[in-house]
């Protein structure tokens, strides 16, 4: 990354003096521009960005010393450098209220000026890596609380404040495309939102989705931006979109992305891209309805696995007949199985299945179901359909399944081998047990899971230690292990080298 200085002295010799003979290039610099006065100064900062500022501390009209608390208080991420043919020590003492990050004598040293800038630059990266650190722990936490791993707790975490937002669960439809067609679309995107609201909080939620929150302190403010963003999903035809409703605060994290995932999940019963809204699908998770999220996450593991898909039909029967023990009358067990075959279409596009086949199939079941005038002939429509979809997986071959499924796992490892990764947090990302998940992987790779993160890591270590001059202990920490030495072992075992003697080596 290059810095952007901004030199400002009344002596037109010193300034261009020290944009022509220092070397800012190499140091990691280049000039943005130069002033000849504080109010000149003041003015260009408004137009153009600055990391650093050299500043002379004695200049007609406005002194440095005068610029330096509007400097602090307007842009306070600036580095001040205060230039002075005076060495009286008032001088820095002064300038030390206002932390500048040095004070330098004229005539300018070139050899000092430019270790100054070494300084700064190591600064600034120091900075940047820890916003980056904290930007990731943040949207780690957010991820985790509105999946509901974890309690939401803004002020414990120093989240991000949101008066009002709205939550978006986005999918690639195809799951298909290769990896780095993947990330161009999911990278796209992104821009496309950031480019309409920069103050959106984006979270990768899988391989192939995001999860959006969107600040709008209004609902009319949401109905704008997703109005915006409705076309371009429409444009691209490639993206489905599940809208939670308006949330107040982020106490309802949690809330708000199961209403999206629900919204989402009913998208994918639709052909076209675009986006649903969870108001208006929400009179199907009324109160008195029970939830079947239960049921329907036990039933995406069930047919993942092909060992115990037989038992699937004799479980859904007896779900369904346990929640309508639970006192629901005969609409609320059609919405209720309405309900469930939707959100399973939803999951299924994890099965590489013929997507035409499953909407129309889908569309006649529910046509039937809103016909039946009894229980036990919507129980029979659910099951009906049920057959049909195991006759489709079988038909389908378990084997294409099963690489479906691992190729969407070392996606998700390659792209996220910085994060705690283990089979349990895998499992229950993709639906599968772990035990059935780990045969899975070994079966399809001829790898254990565990084997598979340690080479993705070690090969993006061996590509740090080769291209960058991040320390050893900042790659360490940058490939996903948080013990050096333990680090140091498992690269030793993978190159038969330390990480030392690996970048010596090359």
């Amino acid at each position: 990354m290059i810095y952007q200085a901004l030199i400002v002295d009344d002596e037109e010799i010193v300034c261009r003096g020290l944009a022509q003979f220092i070397k800012w290039e190499e140091h990691g610099f280049e000039v943005a521009g130069i002033a000849y006065n504080a109010d000149d100064a003041l003015a260009l900062l408004k137009t153009i960005h600055v990391d650093a500022l050299f500043i002379d501390i004695r200049m007609p009209g406005k002194t440095g010393l005068e610029m330096l608390p509007i400097i602090r208080e307007e842009y306070p991420d600036i580095k001040t450098v205060i230039l002075s043919s005076y060495s009286d020590f008032s001088y820095a003492r002064e300038a030390l209220r206002y932390q500048v990050f040095d004070y330098l004598t004229k005539p300018v040293n070139l050899k000092e000026m430019e270790g100054l800038l070494d300084r700064l630059c190591d600064v600034f990266e120091g900075q940047q890596k820890q916003s980056e650190l904290y930007a990731n722990r943040t949207k780690a936490l957010l991820l985790s609380a509105a999946r509901g791993y974890q309690e939401m707790l803004p002020d414990k975490f120093d989240l991000p404040q949101m008066e009002g937002w709205l939550g978006l669960a986005l999918a690639l439809r195809n799951c298909q495309l290769p990896e780095n067609e993947l990330l161009q679309k999911k990278n796209a995107m992104k821009e496309q939102i950031m480019a309409v609201v920069p103050e959106a909080i984006l979270l990768d939620e899988s391989v192939f989705s995001l999860f959006a929150m969107i600040p709008c302190r209004t609902e009319k403010n949401g109905d704008t931006f997703l109005s915006m963003l409705d076309t371009l999903c429409e444009a691209w035809q490639e993206w489905a979109c599940g809208v939670s409703s308006f949330q107040a605060d982020l106490n309802t994290l949690h809330e708000a992305w199961q209403e999206a995932q629900q919204a989402l999940c009913y998208h994918r019963a639709e052909k076209r891209g675009g986006m649903i809204l969870y108001r208006n699908i929400k009179p199907l998770f009324a109160g008195e309805v029970p939830q079947i999220q239960e049921i329907l996450t036990e039933t995406v593991n069930r047919l993942a696995d092909p060992s115990k898909r037989d038992q699937v039909l004799l479980y859904v029967q007896q779900g369904i007949s346990q929640l309508l023990k639970e006192g629901a009358d005969f609409t609320n067990h059609q919405i209720i199985c309405i309900r469930y075959l939707i959100e399973l279409n939803g999951y299924l596009h994890k099965f590489n299945l013929p997507e035409e086949e499953l909407h129309t199939h889908l569309n006649e079941t529910l046509s039937s179901l809103l016909l039946c005038q009894r229980e036990h002939e919507v129980s029979e429509h659910v099951l009906c359909y049920l057959e049909w979809l195991l006759t489709l997986l079988s038909r389908s071959d378990d084997q294409q399944l099963g690489k479906g499924i691992i190729r969407e796992i070392q996606l998700y490892i390659r792209q996220n081998y910085n994060q705690d990764i283990s089979l349990n947090s895998l499992s229950e990302q993709f639906y599968l047990h772990s035990n059935y998940l780990s045969r899975l992987f070994k079966e399809k790779t001829g790898k254990n899971f565990i084997d598979y993160l340690i080479e993705v890591r070690m090969e993006k270590a061996k590509e740090l230690l080769h291209s960058t001059d991040h320390k050893i202990i900042e790659i360490c920490a940058m490939t996903g292990y948080d013990n050096p030495r333990y680090f140091s072992k498992l690269f030793k075992q993978y190159t038969g080298m330390t990480p030392r003697e690996y970048r010596e080596q090359k």
